[in-house]
Order: C-alpha cells, then sequence, then structure tokens
C-alpha cells in the first residue's frame, strides 16, 4: 500500500512538540472537512533558555516551530492556501436529520466541487513564551505552567475544529525532549 495507516502517521502540536498549540493538530488537513489527516515526515526544532530560580523551581524561555508533511509534499518556507468551490448545491426535497438517506429531486442539476489555490502562508508553525517548572523531589518528574503566544497560527484549527488562538496556558507534568 501507498498510504499509512492512521495510527502510524505523525501529527505534532501540544505540550511535548509545539507547545502553544493543540495535541496532535498540525498536519495536513482534508480540505472539505478540516481534519488533520498526518504526514509521514515532520521537522521540529525547539530552544530553550533556562534560569534557575530558586532550587526546584525553573523559568524557562521557548521557541518551538514545525511543520508536518506527507508522501509526495516537500517541506517549504511557504505553503498554498485552498478553497473548496461547490457548484450547483441542491437543497433536499426532504431531509431528516436523523436518517442518513436524503430524499432529492432525480431530474436537479448534480453539485459539482473544485479546489482553488487562493494564496500562500506560512508552513512552519511556531509558538513561543515562558514556562516554570517545579520539580517534585519525590517525584523527580517536573510540573510545567506553560505561557504560549503562536504568531503563525493561520491553517491550524484547534481540538473543537476552531481557529486556533493567538494565546494558550496549559499545564503539563513531564519533560520538553
Amino acid at each position: 500500500t501507498t498510504q499509512l495507516p492512521i495510527f502510524e502517521k505523525i501529527f505534532i502540536g501540544g505540550e511535548y512538540s509545539i507547545r502553544g498549540f493543540d495535541l496532535r493538530s498540525v498536519g495536513p488537513r482534508d480540505p472539505s472537512t478540516g481534519l488533520v489527516t498526518g504526514g509521514n515526515k515532520n521537522l521540529l526544532f525547539n530552544a530553550e533558555l533556562v534560569v534557575t530560580v530558586a532550587g526546584p523551581v525553573r523559568v524557562l524561555a521557548f521557541f518551538d516551530a514545525g511543520q508536518v508533511r506527507d508522501i509526495g509534499e516537500k517541506f517549504a518556507w511557504k505553503e498554498p492556501v485552498y478553497e473548496t468551490v461547490t457548484e450547483g448545491v441542491v437543497t433536499p426535497l426532504l431531509y431528516d436529520p436523523s436518517s442518513v438517506q436524503i430524499l432529492s429531486d432525480p431530474l436537479a442539476p448534480k453539485a459539482t466541487t473544485h479546489t482553488n489555490i487562493i494564496g500562500q502562508r506560512d508552513a512552519f508553525k511556531t509558538s513561543m513564551g515562558l514556562e516554570v517548572r517545579f520539580f517534585m523531589p519525590v517525584l523527580n518528574v517536573p510540573f510545567r505552567l506553560i505561557f504560549a503566544y503562536n504568531p503563525q497560527r493561520e491553517g491550524v484549527l484547534d481540538n473543537t475544529l476552531r481557529a486556533q488562538r493567538a494565546f494558550q496556558f496549559r499545564f503539563a507534568v513531564g519533560t520538553t525532549f
């Protein structure tokens, strides 16, 4: 087969890759549904400046950037923005939301769908911000409070399928790398 199964595809985003984005929210998307379909390769850059405040408390300034590509796609600085256009949409004669079947006029013209490239956007999705880490001596794992700003977030939807917000606040346990 030429396609990877969904459980082997690569996604990034979340507290352990690009901190300001929702988990598994960065990657190739289905143009009609907006769902992340994943890829087979990724580039991920993480930079941290760590300052120890007092004993087990550390403050970090971070910058994360990354992108995911699928088979046949190349890594790039810019990526195309697509618009899906449906022409000849016909309203069904009878519609029941609890049913999977829609009755429509068989003589009505059929709807056609095509995709147009309408521009470009940054391919790398970036996040920067501050993080406070508390190392718990008994557990020997850090508790992390993350405040992130996402400047290049265009085209990324969060886990509720809404546009990714510019500012995020997160809590996590464990290290980034």
